[in-house]
């Protein structure tokens, strides 16, 4: 059976030739008419090509690859790139992703009990540093009062098939909980016919959430924050129990809700049922899940709970192997361009990464192996567009061949327990016009 690596990336590469993606990608009716140096298909595989360099060097090195001896500027590519739709990529992605849920159930598709687990959680992202940007996604201000720009984006992920199903980019300080309702409302489309239980850490749990989760008919676990629901806590005797949140009148003020539908329906009952439990971390410090899943043990809770770290390493991934915050201008359409387009090479490297791993002969060695992600990433992105550019299927079938096996070569032993926390800087260091040229 052939794996859907191959079979993926054939779908990404026959999408973008399609005339569905280009009237989706047009701004206007008169984009991508006219003969260009880089017309519509081109700029869909220099935007998925791009390696965090300055845009000269990028332009130089992408018309290289497809050996065409093209003169063009950097203000000629970022004309252009200001007519393609950023949804192109969100599109790309969907169409992706759904090809492995849609086809693979049976056989590739990892589940825990019959769930996927989606975890959902939030990061800073830092955006070029203009006034433009400041006023449109907000920032951070330093103890020096320099201030930064700062952007609020979301993401929804599969933490068994290590797939990022959906991005959320806002405002800075926008609220986690707003935009995890967005992932819950367009994820449903990729992966329809699963359950699914959605994985979130403390600044999830509010009375609201849990209300809009209920009627949705959602299951989740969440990490309560200290000093949420203190009197239902104190009352607790075990360490799992089911117990009645109540709606008491500060919990239940105005200003503890953002949707007023929700509140009147909050308002119609006296609580709300909920599952806690108590468990102690390596640290002997004590936490508290929150869950409204009844049909699972003690132990698989927490141990679903502790499947979260992989949206965290996801983050590390996008930010320090896939620099993904280099953006190529301070303009929203390309800055969501780059972000969209960013999410959905990650999910392809992970095909292949994932895939590659399980070709390894675990028993040669002491230490589980993986494949090395950082240098999968990288002969990725040297190796992808001669591949999606490939005419002959044959010839197709044998680059990419190559390529899995260039990637089966680096191995690295997986180290369990490992953190790798990223904390906020409040500084530049991917400043679009300090790209190098190298």
């Amino acid at each position: 059976m052939i794996k859907y690596g191959y079979k993926g990336l054939n779908k990404i590469r026959d999408k973008i030739q399609s005339k569905e993606l280009k009237e989706k990608g047009r701004k206007n009716l008169k984009d991508f008419t006219r003969k260009r140096k880089m017309d519509f298909e081109k700029l869909i595989h220099y935007i998925l090509n791009k390696k965090g360099l300055c845009t000269n060097m990028e332009i130089n090195n992408f018309f290289n690859k497809i050996n065409e001896d093209t003169d063009m500027s950097a203000q000629a590519l970022l004309d252009q790139r200001l007519k393609l739709n950023p949804e192109v990529f969100v599109d790309l992605n969907n169409e992706y992703l759904q090809g492995f849920y849609e086809e693979y159930k049976d056989t590739d598709v990892k589940t825990y009990k019959g769930y996927i687990l989606k975890a959902i959680d939030g990061s800073d992202f830092e955006l070029p540093n203009t006034n433009k940007i400041r006023e449109k996604y907000g920032q951070v201000s330093s103890k020096s009062g320099e201030t930064i720009p700062r952007s609020s984006v979301s993401m929804c992920y599969d933490l068994l098939n290590e797939y990022i199903l959906d991005v959320v980019p806002e405002k800075y300080r926008t609220s986690e909980i707003e935009m995890a309702k967005k992932h819950i409302q367009k994820d449903q489309e990729i992966s329809k016919g699963y359950k699914s239980i959605y994985v979130m850490d403390r600044n999830y749990v509010s009375l609201e959430f849990m209300i809009y989760l209920k009627q949705n008919k959602i299951k989740f676990v969440s990490r309560l924050q200290k000093g949420y629901y203190e009197k239902e806590i104190k009352a607790i005797k075990n360490k799992d129990e089911i117990v009645e949140i109540e709606h008491t009148k500060y919990r239940m003020e105005k200003r503890a809700f953002n949707d007023q539908n929700l509140r009147d329906i909050a308002k119609k009952e006296k609580s709300t049922s909920a599952r806690i439990i108590k468990y102690i971390l390596n640290t002997g410090e004590i936490e508290y899940l929150i869950t409204n899943i009844k049909d699972l043990s003690y132990e698989e809770i927490v141990e679903i709970y502790n499947k979260r770290w992989g949206i965290e390493t996801m983050y590390y991934s996008l930010k320090s192997k896939l620099q993904i915050e280099k953006f190529t201008s301070s303009n929203k359409t390309i800055i969501e361009q780059d972000l969209f387009a960013g999410v959905l090479v990650y999910n392809m490297v992970q095909t292949m990464k994932n895939e590659a791993t399980e070709e390894i002969d675990q028993k040669k060695y002491k230490h589980e192996m993986k494949v090395n992600e950082n240098i999968a990433i990288g002969l990725f992105k040297n190796e992808m567009i001669y591949i999606m550019l490939e005419e002959n299927d044959d010839e197709r079938v044998k680059r990419y061949d190559k390529l899995c096996r260039k990637i089966l070569k680096y191995r690295i032993p997986i180290r369990k327990d490992r953190n790798y926390k990223i904390e906020p800087q409040v500084n530049n260091k991917n400043s679009y016009n300090k790209l190098k040229s190298f």
